[in-house]
């Protein structure tokens, strides 16, 4: 899979499957992309390369946890680095192919605003999901990936 931002200035490499995809409706990832949610799909930290202009990647430390970035250029929401556990979640619409596996889940769903709905059947999360649940997730992804399928 490859990616850009809008003006094409950064671009990146992913070099194996995603290991989970969802919808995050927190107010930050909300802020951070524009809209009422924003569709993710998380990778391990190696898998991942900046392969053109990483010095124009900006970044906002949210937490100890989670640093976000962006494109300097032109603004695009790009990733966001999770620190502790080594994933990287891309921001799905900066993809410039298709997403290995489909959006499977969505999480922080207690913070969609009323003015947005759910309505695709997928499973739903009040914040960040369990152990076991992140764990499914990954599980089913793999699955998909393994047969050669997105759904």
């Amino acid at each position: 899979m490859n990616g850009s931002c809008l003006c094409g200035a950064v671009r990146y490499e992913v070099s194996a499957p995603l290991v989970y995809a969802g919808y995050c409706h927190c107010t930050q990832c909300r802020k951070f992309s524009g809209s009422a949610l924003s569709a993710f799909g998380g990778v391990n930290r190696p898998a991942f390369s900046i392969i053109e202009g990483a010095d124009l990647l900006g970044s906002y430390d949210k937490t100890v946890a989670t640093r976000m970035r962006f494109c300097t250029r032109c603004g695009s929401s790009m990733f966001t680095e999770k620190l502790l556990n080594n994933m990287i979640h891309l921001r799905l619409g900066t993809l410039d192919t298709d997403p290995s596996v489909w959006l499977q889940f969505h999480v922080h769903v207690a913070s969609t605003p009323p003015w947005s709905s759910i309505c695709d059947g997928l499973p739903c999360v009040d914040g960040d999901p369990t152990d076991q649940q992140a764990n499914d997730y990954r599980d089913q992804a793999r699955a998909l990936n393994a047969a050669g399928r997105h759904v």
